[in-house]
């Protein structure tokens, strides 16, 4: 067998490849080295039979896996398009519906302050609710003592500390819920009305009270009652 001349054509293969793919031997790539390696045998020392088949053996078992790696890349396809297909479906269902979905960002009209709406794990002495702008600045503190747990809101009047009326925007709600020395686990959540939904790069939103909400975090839908959502069972508190 004329060794140096399969080694050169075999380089030459290799170089030609793909240099994402150089490490991964192709089913044309293996059928070229085996013809060239039949073409190149010795006739004095020609390659032995069982050899051979196990070979063509090897080149089968790899020109299958790359049918089966091409036909799970065909199913995830599918898959995804399927899957992509039902959000989407979901998705404009949700518009008109009343929703109740994690989100610690709140829109601030000037005829309408918020209800910031919170859920506490357990029971806490104390409870501080703090709202920043959209810079990130903190602009209004309250401490709220002897919450129950479970479903609680509390009615923001929309003024800062010193008692004067923000701008309308958006606003982030961050709660910390202590007993003595220990911390209370809180959630901040929305209810209202799916004005719309919103197909983005990066996902499906929908927009309730003028916040974008990733539809990943709907934990309740419901038919609203007369244009307001039928959620209940939350405690109301409000700082006098």
């Amino acid at each position: 067998m004329n060794i140096q001349a399969l080694n050169s054509l075999t380089s030459q293969t290799f170089m030609q490849r793909d240099t994402e793919n150089k490490n991964k031997l192709g089913q044309q790539e293996f059928l070229h080295l085996l013809v060239t390696q039949m073409r190149n045998q010795d006739p004095m020392s020609p390659l032995d039979g069982a050899d051979f088949a196990a070979q063509l053996a090897q080149f089968n078992t790899v020109e299958q896996l790359i049918g089966v790696n091409q036909e799970l890349k065909i199913l995830k396809q599918s898959q995804d398009l399927m899957s992509m297909s039902m959000i989407n479906s979901m998705a404009t269902s949700l518009t008109g519906k009343s929703v109740k979905a994690l989100s610690n960002q709140v829109h601030l009209y000037p005829d309408a302050p918020p209800t910031i709406n919170y859920k506490l794990n357990n029971s806490a002495e104390k409870v501080e609710i703090i709202i920043r702008n959209s810079s990130g600045a903190e602009v209004r503190r309250e401490v709220i003592e002897g919450v129950p747990s479970g479903d609680n809101t509390w009615n923001w009047d929309g003024l800062n500390d010193s008692g004067v009326q923000l701008m309308e925007g958006e606003y982030t709600i961050e709660i910390n819920a202590s007993n003595e020395d220990s911390s209370v686990n809180a959630l901040v959540y929305t209810i209202g009305v799916v004005d719309k939904v919103r197909f983005e790069e990066d996902g499906v939103y929908i927009i309730v009270n003028n916040i974008a909400i990733p539809i990943g975090d709907v934990e309740e839908v419901s038919n609203p009652v007369s244009g307001k959502p039928s959620f209940q069972g939350a405690t109301s508190i409000q700082q006098s």
